[in-house]
C-alpha cells in the first residue's frame, strides 16, 4: 500500500472513532502525528558525533544527548529538524570551531541517542531552554525546520536576559496551525477529528493549537539579530512561512535562496551561517532583502 493510500486508510479509520470516542481518538491522532523515525547519522557526520565531549541530561521526561566541541569562546547551540540528529551541522560546527566558538548540538526528543518516542515542538523547545539556561550565556542559536520553529518558542519562553545575541533561523514555519492542517491534509482529517486533537493539546499544553504561533513570539524578540533564510522551492516547510516570520521579527534579515532546498546545506548557505555568527551587525549578503 503507498505511503499516501495507507495514510488516508488510518485518516478514515481515526474519523470514524472521532465519532464515537474523540477523547481517545485525540490522544491517539496526536500520538501518531508525534512519531519520528530514528535514522542514523550518515558515515562523516557519526564521524564527527565521536569526536565530541558526549553527556547526557534529565530534562523532562527525557534523557537527551548534549555534544560539545571546543572549550573555550562563544558558544554555538545547534537544533536539528524533525528525523534528523546532532550530526546534520558537522559543515557548519566545524566552520564554528574554526572560528574561535564552542559548539553544542543536541538529539532532539525521540531522535538521535536522546530517548523517547514522541516528539512535539512544544517539548523541543523546553529541552532548548533548559540548555540555555544550563550553558548560557549563549552567543548565537541556529535551528533548522522545526528545530528553528522550536528555537523560536524557547526564546520566546527564555528570560530575555538569558537569550542569545543572534539567532540563524533555516526553513522554519511561522505557527504549529501550519503543521496541523499539513498532516490534517495528509490523513483527510475531519473536523471532529482535529477538534479532537486540539482538545487534548488544550488538555496537556492549556492553550489550543491556534495559540502556539512563533511569528507573535518572533515580535517580541527585537533585542535579538536575527538572520531567516528560505529556499523559495522548499516543499517541506512553504517560502511564505519564513516571510510571515521575517514580517514579524523587528530588525530581522532574510534570505531568500533559489534551488537548495528543504536542507539548505549548501556552501553558500553554510558561509552565510558563518559570516552571520560571527558579526552580525556587518553582515551582508547582495541577495538579503
Amino acid at each position: 500500500m503507498k505511503k499516501n493510500t495507507f495514510a488516508r486508510f488510518v485518516g478514515a479509520l481515526l474519523n470514524g472513532m472521532a465519532r464515537v470516542a474523540p477523547g481517545p481518538t485525540g490522544w491517539l491522532t496526536f500520538f501518531l502525528f508525534g512519531m519520528p523515525k530514528r535514522r542514523k547519522p550518515k558515515h562523516k557526520e557519526a564521524d564527527f558525533l565521536a569526536k565530541a565531549n558526549l553527556h547526557y541530561e534529565q530534562i523532562g521526561a527525557n534523557r537527551i544527548a548534549v555534544y560539545r566541541w571546543g572549550n573555550s569562546g562563544p558558544v554555538a547551540l545547534l537544533a536539528h529538524g524533525w528525523e534528523s540528529n546532532a550530526g546534520r551541522w558537522r559543515k557548519v560546527a566545524t566552520g564554528l570551531l574554526r572560528a574561535g566558538f564552542q559548539v553544542v548540538a543536541v538529539d532532539a526528543p525521540a531522535h538521535g541517542r536522546s530517548s523517547g518516542r514522541h516528539f512535539t515542538m512544544i517539548r523541543y523547545a523546553g529541552v532548548l531552554q533548559a540548555v540555555l539556561r544550563n550553558i548560557g550565556p549563549v552567543d548565537v542559536l541556529i535551528g533548522h525546520s522545526v528545530g528553528g520553529a522550536a528555537c523560536v518558542w524557547a526564546m520566546g519562553q527564555t528570560d530575555p536576559a538569558l537569550r542569545p545575541k543572534r539567532a540563524v533561523i533555516l526553513a522554519a514555519f511561522a505557527s504549529i496551525q501550519y503543521i496541523m492542517d499539513n498532516a490534517r491534509h495528509l490523513i483527510g482529517a475531519s473536523d471532529a477529528l482535529m477538534k479532537a486533537v486540539d482538545d487534548h493539546i488544550e488538555h496537556i499544553y492549556g492553550m489550543r493549537i491556534a495559540a502556539y504561533s512563533l511569528a507573535e513570539t518572533a515580535r517580541n524578540l527585537g533585542e535579538v539579530q536575527s538572520l531567516i533564510i528560505h529556499d523559495r522551492g522548499d516543499r517541506v516547510t512553504h517560502f511564505v512561512e519564513g516571510e510571515k516570520l521575517h514580517a514579524a521579527w523587528p530588525g530581522a534579515q532574510f534570505w531568500a535562496t533559489e534551488g537548495f532546498g528543504h536542507g539548505l546545506t549548501a556552501p553558500e548557505v553554510v558561509e552565510a551561517v558563518l559570516a552571520f555568527a560571527q558579526d552580525a551587525e556587518h553582515y551582508s549578503n547582495v541577495t538579503l532583502r
